[in-house]
Formats: structure tokens, C-alpha cells, sequence
């Protein structure tokens, strides 16, 4: 085989020796036309029947709903019952022993201090309401909390910090049980 051998398609062979084929085809001038299906007085009741009958379904399928939409929204109630009741505990955990630290505080200064405490309380819940409760993440949130009340010892921060880091974990763990339960 040369070394410069090009591979030829058969058409490009047939152009250059002038033996092109042709194909006529030919399209018919008139459209097919489709037969109509003649309407019969059956046809015309039975429209009238489905309709009916759909309208039946949709009436049954709305009268369930608020039964339905009932039931959810008790189910719905309940879990924010518990979620609530896990966040005021949170929230009364966060603020036991610090009354008399927030009332001393300049108003800009308290009402950091509240933002702070409420995004990390949500941040809390968050983390408690997964599988694995991390309490370092729970400890360094609550620090960082603390550390916006100005002059504070580091030693009470710390030792305020891991008391309110143990409360937390065991309401955590006593909601978790409660969930337990409740699915059993």
C-alpha cells in the first residue's frame, strides 16, 4: 500500500466519472384526504356522561380536601408546638444569670447583644435538631455571644459558656427522646 493513500467514498468516484444516478420521484398533486368518522347520537350522549362524571370526581377530590388539608395543618401545628418549645428552652437557657449583665448595658450595646442572642439561638436549634449534636460548634457559638458584653472576664465567659453548653445538650437530648417516643 503507497504511503499517500486516500480513502475514496464510492459517490465522489461516481461524480468524477459522470455516472451519477438520478431518481425521480414523484409527489402526488392531490392530499390524501382522511375519512371523517360520522357522528351518531351515541357520541354526542357520551360527551355529556364523561363531563358529568369528571365533575363528579373533582367535587368528591375537593370535599376530601379540607379533610386533608386539616389533618396537615394539626400535623404541622404540632411540630412547630415542639419547635418552639425547644427554642423558648434554648432561649431561657441563654438568658438565665445575665438579666442584671443586659440592664447595664448602653441601649446600642443591648440591642447587639439581642441580635446576636437570637441568631444564635436559631443557629442552636439548628445544630440540635441533627443527628450528631456537636458541642464545641454549641460552646464557640455561645462565647462569641458573650463576648460582645464589654468587660467581662474571660474566666466567667468560659465557665458560663460550658454551663449553658450542658443545659443545651441535655434539653437536645431529652427533645430527641420525646421524638423517639412519639414515632414509636
Amino acid at each position: 500500500m503507497p504511503k499517500d493513500a486516500r480513502f475514496i467514498d464510492s459517490e465522489s468516484s461516481k461524480k468524477k466519472r459522470g455516472r451519477v444516478e438520478t431518481r425521480d420521484v414523484s409527489v402526488p398533486s392531490t392530499p390524501e384526504t382522511i375519512p371523517e368518522i360520522p357522528s351518531t347520537s351515541e357520541t354526542k350522549q357520551e360527551q355529556p356522561e364523561r363531563f358529568l362524571e369528571a365533575e363528579k370526581e373533582t367535587q368528591q377530590d375537593e370535599a376530601s380536601l379540607p379533610g386533608r388539608f386539616s389533618t396537615t395543618q394539626k400535623t404541622l401545628a404540632k411540630k412547630k408546638v415542639q419547635e418552639d418549645r425547644l427554642e423558648e428552652e434554648i432561649e431561657d437557657i441563654l438568658e438565665e444569670d445575665l438579666k442584671d449583665l443586659y440592664l447595664s448595658l448602653p441601649p446600642k450595646k443591648q440591642a447587639e447583644f439581642r441580635l446576636k442572642g437570637e441568631e444564635i439561638r436559631s443557629r442552636i436549634r439548628q445544630l440540635t435538631s441533627s443527628v450528631k449534636i456537636n458541642a464545641k460548634k454549641i460552646f464557640q457559638l455561645i462565647r462569641s455571644w458573650l463576648k460582645v458584653i464589654p468587660g467581662v472576664n474571660r474566666f466567667f465567659l468560659e465557665q458560663t459558656a460550658k454551663i449553658k453548653t450542658d443545659k443545651i445538650l441535655m434539653v437536645a437530648e431529652e427533645e430527641q427522646k420525646r421524638t423517639q417516643k412519639e414515632l414509636m
